[in-house]
């Protein structure tokens, strides 16, 4: 697919293996402030904001205690969970190869910059990025276009140009909304149906196969 000049990478469950952080981090989280905890509802939640993740988990939408509570996961993660991701088999190696063909590449995320910035530094993949948007660097996240605009303009690129990888229904419609070509990763929060469904013209099971989607 050569028009592809462009790839906006997902983190949690696309590059990241991060699902064991959070739900750690979010157990801590719950039982220091004296809520129950329910992974199935992490499961369900992976790849929105932490903000609505935090609601749905405690069942409360109060904006001052989202706000509190997401201030105290962030303590945590920050302190404990950040050494718990390992990246994806392939991805490292995957974002050399299209780095040195050319191609742009970005993490576009509902996470936030330092976290990611603080991962890819650690585990090697921050020479090769173009940038990394975060939720924080837009007025809304993901599905919403946001995120994938603020992330083209920075690349000067055009959403024909751009492929949006992720595993969630929440990447798909970013990537949807903002116009670009979509691929979902088999390995995350979603099935290929659902994935498929909400827009993604390619499923790869293994990051590796990026690399025949974007290079042809």
């Amino acid at each position: 697919m050569s028009q592809i000049k462009f790839v906006m990478l997902d983190f949690d469950g696309t590059i990241a293996d991060s699902f064991a952080s959070v739900i750690c981090c979010a157990e801590k989280m719950c039982l220091n402030a004296g809520y129950s905890f329910d992974k199935s509802i992490i499961e369900r939640s992976m790849g929105c904001t932490t903000e609505e993740c935090i609601a749905r988990l405690i069942g409360n939408r109060d904006p001052e205690v989202i706000e509190r509570l997401t201030a105290a996961y962030n303590v945590i993660y920050n302190r404990e969970g950040l050494d718990m991701i390992n990246l994806f088999d392939g991805v490292l190696n995957t974002v050399k190869h299209l780095h040195s063909k050319g191609i742009k590449i970005a993490i576009t995320s509902n996470n936030i910059v330092s976290a990611i910035s603080y991962v890819a530094e650690r585990l090697g993949l921050m020479p090769y990025l173009e940038c990394i948007v975060g939720v924080e660097c837009v007025e809304h996240g993901k599905p919403e276009p946001d995120i994938a605009i603020e992330a083209m303009r920075r690349a000067g690129v055009t959403a024909e140009e751009s492929l949006v990888v992720g595993d969630s229904t929440y990447d798909m419609g970013m990537g949807r909304n903002a116009g670009c070509h979509c691929c979902g990763v088999s390995y995350g929060c979603d099935t290929p149906q659902t994935l498929t469904e909400s827009g993604a013209e390619w499923i790869i099971d293994n990051f590796s196969e990026l690399e025949q989607i974007v290079l042809g």
